[in-house]
């Protein structure tokens, strides 16, 4: 269980995008290389521009991963989820535990491999938009920060604490009583 108000990093990010690193690369560039070095008209500095520039890439993205996965931080507060990261471009966002409809656990073999998950959180109002709204990256113990992030949208956050009540769920029969009577008075009012 994750504690309220403290940041937490991911677990494994920087292993995760270091892995898939190498994995693209060796599909983009190894292929070229390798055909370069079969081709008997070649000349020698083709292959070797090819593996300088593949060594140049893999070095600089081996430190842009380490570098994101140290700036990438969640926290769990009474009302909310907050995000952050970046390396460049430094973002921050915050998730009220009020919009929250899903959170849903994610774990490819790759992740498997490295013992972690991802909790993706998606909002009502998100419109057209597929995507999760916040995406829990890396973490060992996803399912578990998946359970504590839906408990906290069952009690409604910190309005749970102050009042005993649940913020979210199903209206009381008093509020859809008068919403319907509200709804037969405009029907009322058309016909």
């Amino acid at each position: 269980m994750r504690q309220r108000h403290e940041w937490f990093g991911p677990d494994a990010l920087a292993s995760l995008y270091r892995t898939y690193l190498v994995g693209s690369l060796v599909v983009t560039m190894g292929i070229p290389i390798v055909v370069t070095l079969l081709v008997e008209d070649a000349p020698w500095f083709v292959p070797a521009g090819l593996t300088a520039l593949t060594i140049g890439l893999l070095a600089f993205f081996w430190w842009w991963a380490g570098a994101y996965a140290r700036s990438v931080g969640f926290r769990l507060t009474d009302d909310e989820i907050e995000s952050r990261g970046g390396v460049w471009w430094h973002s921050q966002s915050t998730v009220p535990y009020s919009r929250i409809t899903n959170a849903e656990t994610k774990q490819g073999p790759i992740t498997r491999r490295f013992g972690v998950g991802s909790v993706a959180i998606q909002t009502a109002g998100q419109g057209a938009q597929s995507t999760a709204e916040l995406t829990i990256q890396g973490v060992a113990d996803y399912e578990d920060l998946r359970e504590q992030i839906l408990e906290s949208v069952r009690e409604g956050g910190d309005e749970y604490e102050r009042t005993g009540e649940p913020t979210t769920g199903r209206p009381d029969e008093a509020t859809l009583d008068a919403l319907l009577e509200e709804v037969r008075a405009i029907r009322q009012q058309l016909e």
